[in-house]
């Protein structure tokens, strides 16, 4: 069940609403949130009996495992030990669900075994809720744990406005929230306002997203059947992808927010006008906040602490400073996240390039002290984006090759079977809504500044909301109802097709 089907909207999300209201009413906050731990399960668990199974198993564990490591305060080497175990029985199970495949492949390309894949299944969001709980691990063992029931703990692990796709929170965000709900569980701005930023996020995905799919698969697939495309067609796959993921990400996000909003509960920003960074290190402040919030607490930071004390023994230069801890640390994490995000070479390949990519940002701005103009930056930037998710989308590494060569002008002038193989694409059509929504992105303010008065996220707002939302900053009147009521309604009449978001595959 996805968030843009007739069965969330119209069934599990307004009973779970009015479960939620009546729980409260004759239980109090503490049945309220049993009503969200079970609706979060019940969600997970529409997604099959195993995949179920995995989750609750996975909640179990790191709940009593977390207890456990709190409790051995006074034996710091025995918590580290189990603080390591934990986590390398949650990275266990998540590698062998999602990547023995992957490791079977390389076993039978450097070996030239002839090993078979093994039948799994991969839970959807198992990277989201791994590695979330190993967040709670790490928080047990450095004393930060706040202790809680079961109940909470789920809504934690398993909220399901975010156990899919993000974001990924801490686990004070949410059950600080938890502890200290007061008052009535009813809140007519709360639910205006979380509806209004989920009507927002279903259009994106749905009119948007979904819309601008088929001119980025038709490329994609062409090009993995064997055709070679010319610059312009190669263009049209790589800025189509790069919308489709945008909105569908993005949308995505809003609807967790504003969902997780209705309920009184505020999750982290998750996504904040990527497309607008005018440098990459900026871009990764913007997409996918909370992953990269989480590699930069619990991967970088203790890289870049070990490489600065590596240097300093070693009386390494400042250069050499730089790259043991700065420039190797930023590497080694974003490759890390590229797997994270899936098994496969292309996954290792896009993590590199960012790594690399923000390696140089960093370098630059240490040695240079050359601020470059912001449409520059910006340019190379996306330059860096678009060439990297070009290899995120693309099936294999051989499809990525094709489509950058000709992108950037070093391939041929498509072979000679391209019309036939993109036959179906219609360019001009393909070229306007790129424009179309390229300038809703890049024009547009986002999502959470038109919803500037009434901030739901858990993150500061920033002083440049207002500013930069101007006449387009919502408000609860007729004119903003009706907006919001042609949103919802073209989004109804475009749902039916059953895609799911593109990172459930992560």
């Amino acid at each position: 069940m996805v968030f843009s089907s007739y069965q969330f909207i119209l069934i599990f999300l307004p009973v779970t609403y009015i479960a939620f209201l009546a729980a409260h009413r004759f239980g109090g906050w503490p049945a309220a949130i049993r009503v969200l731990a079970v609706a979060s399960l019940a969600f997970y668990a529409m997604w099959g009996a195993k995949l179920f199974a995995v989750l609750l198993g996975s909640l179990v564990f790191n709940y009593l495992m977390g207890r456990f490591i709190a409790n051995m305060n006074e034996q710091p080497k025995a918590a580290r030990r189990a603080m390591l175990a934990g986590i390398a029985v949650n990275l266990g199970v998540l590698g062998y669900l999602k990547y023995t495949n992957f490791f079977i492949d390389v076993v039978n390309q450097a070996a030239g075994t002839g090993i078979s894949h093994v039948s799994l299944l991969v839970p959807v969001g198992v990277s989201f809720f791994t590695f979330i709980q190993i967040g709670y691990l790490i928080d047990a063992y450095n004393g930060q744990l706040m202790r809680t029931g079961f109940d909470r703990y789920v809504v934690f692990g398993a909220f399901f406005p975010c156990v899919t796709a993000g974001p990924l929170v801490m686990h004070r965000e949410i059950l600080e929230q938890l502890e200290q709900r007061s008052g009535s569980a009813f809140n007519m701005r709360h639910l205006v306002t979380g509806l209004t930023m989920f009507g927002m996020g279903l259009f994106k995905k749905v009119a948007l997203a979904d819309s601008i799919s088929p001119y980025a698969d038709s490329v994609y697939s062409g090009v993995a059947a064997g055709a070679t495309p010319d610059l312009m067609t190669a263009w049209i796959g790589a800025l189509a992808y790069a919308l489709q993921l945008y909105f569908d990400f993005s949308g995505y996000s809003d609807m967790a927010l504003g969902i997780a909003f209705i309920f009184g509960i505020r999750l982290p920003l998750n996504f904040d006008s990527p497309f607008k960074a005018s440098n990459i290190s900026d871009f990764w402040r913007r997409w996918h906040i909370t992953m990269t919030r989480f590699f930069t607490n619990y991967v970088y930071s203790s890289l870049a602490m070990n490489g600065m004390r590596a240097s300093m023994t070693a009386g390494n230069g400042r250069l050499g400073r730089f790259l043991r801890a700065a420039a190797i640390p930023s590497i080694i994490t974003f490759m890390v996240a590229g797997i994270w995000h899936g098994a496969g070479w292309n996954m290792v390949v896009y993590g590199i390039i960012h790594g690399v990519a923000i390696a140089i940002c960093l370098g630059w701005r240490e040695f240079s002290g050359i601020a470059l103009p912001r449409t520059i930056g910006w340019a190379l930037t996306m330059s860096v984006v678009l060439s990297a998710l070009v290899v995120f989308r693309a099936p294999d590494l051989g499809t990525a090759g094709t489509i950058l060569a000709n992108m950037w002008g070093l391939g041929g002038f498509g072979s000679g079977d391209a019309a036939q193989a993109f036959a179906g694409l219609d360019a001009g059509r393909a070229i306007s809504m790129i424009v179309l929504q390229g300038a809703i992105v890049l024009l547009l303010p986002n999502t959470q500044q038109i919803l500037h008065k009434d901030w739901i996220s858990s993150d500061q707002k920033p002083s440049t909301a207002a500013i930069e939302a101007g006449l387009l900053a919502w408000r609860p009147a007729l004119a903003g109802a009706f907006v919001m009521a042609i949103a919802y309604t073209v989004s109804f009449t475009s749902m039916g097709s059953g895609t799911t978001f593109l990172y459930y595959q992560f």
